[in-house]
C-alpha cells in the first residue's frame, strides 16, 4: 500500500497523519500549496476509497498508518531508527564516562549494549524478510 501512495495524494496523507486534529479541504489546500480544492478533494476521495482516511464533523483525519519504517510521535512523524540512534548515543555517553571512571564496569556496559543491538536488529530483520517471504 505505501508503494501505492505517491505524489499529491502522499503529500496529502503525510501532512494530515501531522496533524492534531481533524483539517478541511481548504485548510489541507492553503498549506499544501495547491491549486485548487478540487485536486485536494479528488484526492482525499481516494484516501478515503483506500481506507486510509475518514471524514469526521470537522474535517479529515488519518485512520491508518502504513508508513512502515515511521512512527507518530505526538504531531511528528519520525524514522522508527531515532529510538536505536538515541538508545547508541547515551549508551556512547555512558561508556564515555564509564571507560574514564571505572573501567571495568564499561565492560560489562558494552556486553549489555551490544546484547539489546543485537536482539533488536535480529528481531527488525526477521520482522521485514517474513513480510518480504509473505508478499
Amino acid at each position: 500500500m505505501e508503494e501505492e501512495l505517491t505524489g499529491t495524494a502522499r503529500k496529502i496523507y503525510i501532512y494530515l497523519l501531522r496533524q492534531k486534529r481533524p483539517v478541511g479541504i481548504r485548510k489541507i489546500q492553503k498549506d499544501l500549496n495547491l491549486s485548487s480544492p478540487s485536486i485536494v478533494s479528488y484526492h482525499i476521495k481516494k484516501l478515503i476509497e483506500d481506507g486510509l482516511v475518514k471524514e469526521v464533523d470537522e474535517g479529515y483525519i488519518v485512520t491508518k498508518v502504513i508508513l512502515e519504517d515511521y512512527v507518530r510521535f505526538r504531531s511528528a512523524i519520525v524514522p522508527r531508527s531515532i529510538f536505536l540512534t538515541s538508545f547508541l548515543v547515551s549508551s556512547l555517553l555512558i561508556l564515555i564516562y564509564l571507560i574514564i571512571s571505572h573501567p571495568f564496569s564499561a565492560d560489562i556496559f558494552s556486553l549489555v549494549v551490544v546484547f539489546i543491538i543485537t536482539v533488536i536488529s535480529v528481531y527488525d530483520v526477521t520482522r521485514k524478510y517474513k513480510k518480504l517471504k509473505s508478499l
